[in-house]
């Protein structure tokens, strides 16, 4: 949002002193006028000056200012114009004019004009103030920071000087020195909305720090000192959605509009939720209404993309996402979200461009790792070391790490940096010299890279995925050994993912919905299921048909040891799914109707792995009609092993 800067100019007259009594008192009754407020007759009788005396300075300044103060942006440039023509050492001149043009929309003019004034005047704090801003949307954070810096000199312990500090702070990714510098700001910052504006500020920082519940405490603070900010409202409803308390985010998105019922954002967040909650028709409606409140929302029209990827309207997708860059081409979202909707549609070739974006998407761009080291560009480097850096979650890291051995062709070493529970996993696959979990020291290397950019820079296609398996092996030493009481079929299930996921609400099925597979005969069944949605077995009571088999998963190399004693898996898109299938394992996954954009669209194999059978929803949501197909196939599956 576009701050809209205070004139730096005084109604007590800069600029010229008025010669003759007469004409000093019509003066004094002008600034009279403005002082009290009453723009409309301060503007007659500034006017009814000017014609006595056209080119004088202070008259010009203060019509300009009531001009300004009135919203008439042309006409305060107009007479600012004048009074800096009159007096080009007139500081007061250029900060207004520095003001005017930002609110234009003329940010080059803008800075023009403020470092003027503050060359001319520099005790001018609020014009530092402004120029912070605008070189902080320059990304020029240094002289951001010069400015703030010195605007701080002047005044120290100023709560809107050290409250923009805190927003430079924060766009350069410093975000111990933006906390600090917002917490300083509220121990001086007068009742009200200052209070309000700066604890909304923290919130949004704590945020994205993932601190949800500060967020939210911080946002109910703001709300006390301002009952009716409808940006604490919507900051609030935000912190509420992303720990998942959607009814809470609903009421305070709601509350939002209620106190700005022009809010287009907190419309298009309010739509976010009927999103996560898989309400399509609610979600639309509101997107609709954001657009019908700002035309040109590129958030509106990338998250009404976002839900008409989910219902399959693909091509209607891809024209909101076309539209938001339009709108906003610096935008990463929509270019992201295009990226994958290509790579769901099977042109990977125009999908993997889109799909760099995502490091600069808000979700991924607080985890992109801050090297010095150049990102290898897949260049031949044979007398150099590659670091590849595992960078979302475990099922990515096992999918992808089947391009190893082919980075070993290219580079002197390869050192692997992974989730800790892998290591034993993929320590001593070919191609990787050295693995190491994350948060270990990694030894010295030249060049490196994410690892689920390596698709793109080989070029990877449907066609020529490098498909061979099993490139996952059972590591020597991981002797976990399956329960053997008992014939039949030795199936595994997996029915949910990482609750973090932003996804999962969509994948994960629940145990409940593959209870009709425990009644297929002629199968034993064996969960692989990690961490507390294990605890279904027991709430479903079938305890006694599924054996819960996590004490014996303490990484992912007992995992394998146990896959490799199954004859199938059964998982949802999930880290098992891929670790069964880089094992070259017999796995089936199911999958929403909106799946993940590796499983592509109207198919049941997969390109990435051969012995994968894919079973999809066919109506959305519906998980039932799949596990019947499922149960099916099982007893079919059963009866040829007997």
């Amino acid at each position: 949002m576009r701050r809209q800067a205070k004139a730096e100019a005084k109604p007590q007259s800069p600029g010229s002193v008025v010669a003759d009594e007469a004409t000093a008192e019509a003066f004094r009754a002008a600034l009279g006028l403005q002082q009290s407020g009453r723009l409309a007759e301060a503007e007659r009788a500034w006017q009814v000056l000017r014609q006595t005396l056209p080119d004088h300075d202070g008259i010009n300044m203060n019509l300009a200012t009531v001009y300004w103060r009135l919203g008439q942006l042309d006409d305060a440039q107009e007479a600012c114009d004048r009074a800096a023509a009159a007096n080009p050492g007139l500081a007061e001149a250029q900060a207004l004019l520095g003001a005017i043009a930002q609110a234009q929309g003329n940010d080059d003019a803008a800075i023009e004009s403020l470092e003027k004034a503050v060359t001319l005047k520099p005790e001018l704090v609020t014009a530092w103030v402004t120029l912070a801003n605008l070189y902080k949307d320059r990304e020029a954070y240094d002289r951001a920071r010069e400015c703030c810096e010195k605007a701080e000199a002047l005044d120290p312990g100023r709560a809107d000087v050290l409250n923009t500090l805190g927003v430079v702070q924060q766009a350069a990714d410093d975000w111990e020195a933006a906390e600090t510098a917002f917490r300083r700001a509220l121990e001086t910052a007068p009742p009200g909305e200052p209070v309000a504006q700066i604890q909304t500020n923290l919130a949004a920082l704590l945020m994205g720090r993932d601190r949800f519940e500060e967020a939210a405490q911080c946002c109910r603070v703001a709300i006390t000192a301002q009952p009716r900010y409808a940006q604490a409202h919507n900051t609030l409803g935000a912190a509420l959605k992303a720990a998942r308390d959607l009814d809470g985010a609903e009421a305070a998105f709601t509350k939002a509009l209620e106190c700005d019922p022009a809010m287009a954002g907190a419309q298009s967040n309010l739509g976010t939720v009927f999103g996560l909650r898989r309400q399509w028709d609610q979600a639309l409606a509101c997107y609709d209404r954001a657009l019908q409140m700002n035309p040109a929302s590129a958030e509106a029209h990338n998250n009404r993309g976002n839900v008409l990827h989910s219902i399959g309207r693909y091509a209607d997708a891809k024209a909101e996402f076309d539209r938001a860059i339009e709108l906003d081409p610096d935008f990463p979202d929509p270019r992201f979200n295009r990226g994958l909707l290509a790579l769901m549609q099977g042109h990977w070739e125009e999908g993997w461009p889109g799909f760099a974006w995502r490091w600069r998407t808000p979700q991924m761009a607080p985890f992109r790792r801050p090297f010095t080291e150049p990102e290898w560009d897949g260049a031949v480097r044979p007398a150099e070391t590659l670091l590849l850096h595992a960078e979302q979650g475990m099922g990515d890291t096992l999918q992808f790490i089947r391009y190893a051995p082919l980075a070993a062709e290219r580079v002197g070493r390869v050192v692997l940096e992974c989730q800790p529970s892998l290591v034993p996993l993929l320590a001593g696959m070919p191609g990787l010299d050295v693995v190491v979990g994350r948060g270990e020291a990694l030894p010295a290397f030249d060049l490196q890279v994410p690892l689920l950019s390596l698709p793109g820079l080989f070029g990877t296609t449907v066609e020529n995925v490098p498909a061979k398996v099993p490139y996952l092996h059972v590591p020597a030493g991981a002797d976990v050994r399956l329960p053997m009481d008992g014939d039949g079929l030795k199936v595994g299930l997996v029915w949910a993912g990482n609750p973090r996921n932003p996804n999962d609400p969509s994948r994960s099925a629940g145990l409940r919905s593959l209870l009709p597979l425990l009644d297929v005969p002629g199968c034993r069944f064996f969960s692989l299921q990690h961490g507390p949605p294990g605890d279904q077995i027991a709430e479903a009571g079938v305890a006694d048909r599924l054996v819960d088999l996590r004490p014996e998963l303490t990484d992912f190399a007992a995992t394998a040891a146990l896959v490799d004693q199954l004859d199938l898996v059964i998982s949802i898109c999930t880290s098992v799914a891929h670790l069964a299938g880089g094992m070259g394992a017999e796995t089936w996954v199911t999958l929403s109707q909106d799946a993940d954009w590796r499983w592509l669209r109207e198919r049941d194999d997969s390109p990435w792995y051969p012995t994968v059978r894919l079973f999809r929803q066919r109506d959305l949501d519906d998980w039932d009609e799949l596990t019947g197909r499922v149960a099916k196939a099982l007893r079919e599956r059963a009866g040829a092993a007997t």
